[in-house]
């Protein structure tokens, strides 16, 4: 069993993402400045799926959040949609490689959206990717 939890987990997984600018991320706290990222927890049934012998499957959701610039030039705009795109590209395609995090009976990780606007300023936009790990418990 690992000292960490796994949400620290998850976030040392998404840290190796070679598309983040500074490739460290916030748990809980996004800073007010672009290429800032943070992972943060939503509300759910932690069971996503319980079987008769007491093993289930569990799950993380989170949002993936990003602190980006906004401009009246779509070119930004537009790169900021990309950066959204590739990220759930890397993903998929390491959920496919089987390169997962490092949680013990781990299944899957994903994004269960695409990434879109929370929250703007005339100079910066909050974009949320809303993810999901799934991993499966033995019974106790």
């Amino acid at each position: 069993m690992s000292d960490k939890s796994n949400i620290e987990i998850i976030k040392e997984y998404i840290e190796t993402c070679p598309l983040l600018k500074n490739g460290k991320i916030n748990v809980d706290y996004l800073k007010d400045k672009p290429q800032s990222y943070s992972i943060d927890i939503t509300p759910n049934n932690p069971i996503y799926k319980e079987y008769k012998d007491g093993t289930k499957l569990k799950q993380i959701t989170f949002d993936f959040t990003v602190q980006a610039p906004l401009s009246t030039q779509v070119i930004v705009n537009l790169a900021n949609s990309k950066f959204c795109e590739d990220f759930m590209n890397w993903i998929e395609v390491n959920n496919r490689k089987e390169i997962l995090p490092n949680i013990t009976g781990i299944q899957w990780i994903k994004c269960t959206s695409p990434g879109y606007i929370l929250g703007k300023t005339e100079t910066t936009a909050i974009y949320i990717i809303q993810m999901q790990v799934v991993y499966r418990q033995e019974a106790i």
